[in-house]
């Protein structure tokens, strides 16, 4: 009595496992055409278009080490002038402080799956309040520029680790008085995942 019903929640879950595959296969193909770089980011081929690094940034104005891991994928919905990327990361702040970050970012316009040596640009913000419109603080804002040196991103961070934190290592209230301009630190980001993340903080506090 119970066999024909069981079949059927096996077939259709057979089902939607095939479609999820074929889905991944498309996206995929998309974005071998449209983004074949994004295969090769760090100067060797990966399976899954996205790269993720861990780095970390020095600044003697902002309290000491901050720690940064970061992921990011080509961004399909923007396939105009500059190569645009999308993502998230994680920053450890001297404090003992963690931010869930959003960014966007962009590249050179690469030759094929080429991008050793182009020019980066990425744009990061807290991922944990998102209404402006309420008053929220979306700090902290982070700005990163550099290029490609592979298998590295070679960065700075354009004085936004100072504009964002104070000499304690705490992140300035809203609204606080903060240097427009102070230290730029410099920041490599070498390919890594969260455990390595997780592991640097962890240095950084003993």
């Amino acid at each position: 009595m119970t066999t024909l019903p069981v079949a059927r929640k096996s077939g259709g879950l057979l089902r939607l496992v095939f479609l999820l595959v074929l889905l991944g296969a498309v996206i995929a193909a998309f974005l071998a055409l449209a983004a074949p770089w994004g295969f090769y980011m760090g100067g060797k081929f990966h399976l899954i278009p996205m790269w993720q690094g861990v780095g970390r940034i020095h600044s003697n104005s902002a309290g000491g080490d901050y720690v940064l891991y970061v992921w990011f994928w080509p961004d399909s919905g923007r396939l105009r002038g500059l190569v645009y990327v999308k993502g998230n990361a994680r920053l450890c702040t001297p404090s003992g402080e963690r931010f869930n970050l959003t960014f966007g970012g962009n590249f050179d316009k690469p030759t094929g799956i080429g991008l050793n040596g182009q020019r980066v640009s990425l744009y990061m913000h807290n991922l944990s309040v998102v209404d402006r419109n309420l008053g929220r603080d979306l700090a902290p804002h982070l700005e990163l520029r550099g290029k490609w040196n592979n298998p590295d991103l070679v960065l700075d961070d354009q004085g936004s680790i100072a504009r964002s934190f104070g000499a304690d290592g705490r992140l300035y209230p809203p609204h606080a008085s903060r240097p427009y301009m102070g230290e730029v630190s410099p920041v490599t980001l070498r390919e890594g995942n969260n455990s390595d993340f997780e592991a640097a903080c962890a240095a950084g506090k003993r």
